[in-house]
């Protein structure tokens, strides 16, 4: 029996996500015990499968929560925005080059899977169907806009705004595959909360910026004259 199967067999029927992370985990095991391993976005697609909108948006989400050199969320939001855009068109996942062969660190992936499998386990205690609806085809675009915008929240290089939006469109992942409704209205309201924060955030940066530029104005007047 592979470790995917094992690892997939002490799972309840009802647990969707707790099997997908599971197999994907056994996957990446595969890969780290290869010779030179390695692992790009896209690699890192091939394992979560090419339709895998949510799994993708959910891994991406959780990726973005961690700590990472400069430019590193600006590469999770574009990532998560393209996801989104594909999710809307129903088309398999692809990214351009730019992003696409950026090379995660495969300890950190492993680490963040293992996270994700026994962070699948508890939450499948309590996450179960209801509110299918929202888990449905026809609703996805909905979520896939709103995945999209937060993708874009995630951009602005602001230290710890991305906290809240990225954990939110996470939980909303989860509700997805385990067809939850409940946990996709509790990420959405936790993703609109860190929005708002974001905003507040650039506005006292703007309104701090328009009071040093104008200080900054005032003073050189006054040498002037």
């Amino acid at each position: 029996m592979s470790n995917a199967s094992s690892a997939s067999a002490d799972l309840p029927p009802d647990s969707p996500l707790a099997g997908i992370v599971a197999d994907v985990l056994a996957r990446l095991h595969e890969v780290a015990d290869q010779p030179d391993a390695k692992i790009t976005c896209n690699s890192l697609i091939e394992l979560l499968g090419g339709k895998s909108h949510a799994l993708a948006i959910l891994v991406f989400s959780l990726l973005n929560l961690l700590p990472g050199p400069p430019g590193y969320s600006v590469v999770i939001g574009l990532a998560i925005m393209a996801f989104s855009v594909m999710m809307m068109a129903d088309r398999p996942i692809r990214l351009w080059s730019f992003v696409g062969d950026r090379r995660l660190p495969l300890g950190l992936m492993l680490k963040l899977l293992e996270f994700l499998a026994r962070f699948t386990r508890v939450i499948s205690r309590f996450s179960k169907a209801r509110f299918t609806w929202m888990a449905s085809r026809g609703f996805l675009p909905f979520v896939a806009v709103f995945a999209f915008l937060l993708g874009g929240a995630m951009l602005f290089p602001i230290p710890f705004t991305n906290t809240l939006p990225s954990l939110g469109l996470a939980i909303i992942c989860v509700g997805i595959l385990n067809k939850d409704g409940v946990a996709m209205m509790l990420g959405t309201v936790i993703a609109l909360i860190g929005v708002v924060l974001l905003y507040v955030c650039l506005w006292l940066i703007f309104v701090v910026g328009l009071a040093v530029g104008e200080a900054v104005v005032d003073e050189v007047d006054d040498l002037l004259h």
